[in-house]
């Protein structure tokens, strides 16, 4: 190939790697369902039009301690924005919510974990960190008081109650 044709190509590239980026970015949709029948489509846009919460956090992880300031809307409010809570209290024990990021890492918690008239832990679907938006525009779900990192799931693209 001729220098010419070598420097095209990698511009070409660049290009398509850009716009596939950018594509991504904009396409940062994330699904919440509880049955095929009731599945709703969520964005950060969305979640950022609910009441924000600031939580700062800090748990363990396998490269040491983190420490951070996370904004976001409840997890809580998300599922009520989207239908997903019924009235029966007491069938709200038995639910659970597995939430799955784009690299196929999931993490499970209670809904009467996150429940008001229950435990009420003020679990965030966070949009930013540190007061900048999460990298590409994406959710975290950030479970505050686990000593451990382990349900902190970045780039949210599913959230299923059971």
């Amino acid at each position: 190939m001729r220098p010419r044709s070598l420097v095209t190509a990698a511009l070409i590239a660049a290009a398509l790697a850009l716009a596939s980026n950018n594509a991504r970015a904009a396409d940062q949709s994330v699904v919440v369902a509880q049955s095929v029948e009731q599945t709703h489509t969520i964005n950060v846009a969305m979640v950022e039009q609910l009441p924000a919460i600031e939580q700062k956090v800090s748990f363990l992880t396998g490269h040491g301690p983190e420490q951070a300031t996370y904004t976001g809307a409840l997890l809580w409010s998300v599922l009520d924005r989207a239908g997903m809570l019924g009235g029966d209290r007491r069938a709200r024990l038995r639910r659970t919510i597995l939430v799955t990021g784009r690299d196929g890492y999931t993490a499970v918690l209670a809904l009467a974990e996150i429940d008001p008239e229950f435990e009420g832990k003020q679990v965030l679907l966070a949009y930013r960190r540190g007061g900048q938006p999460m990298d590409g525009h994406t959710l975290r779900l950030v479970v505050p008081a686990d000593r451990h990192g382990g349900r902190s799931v970045r780039d949210v693209a599913r959230i299923d109650l059971h």
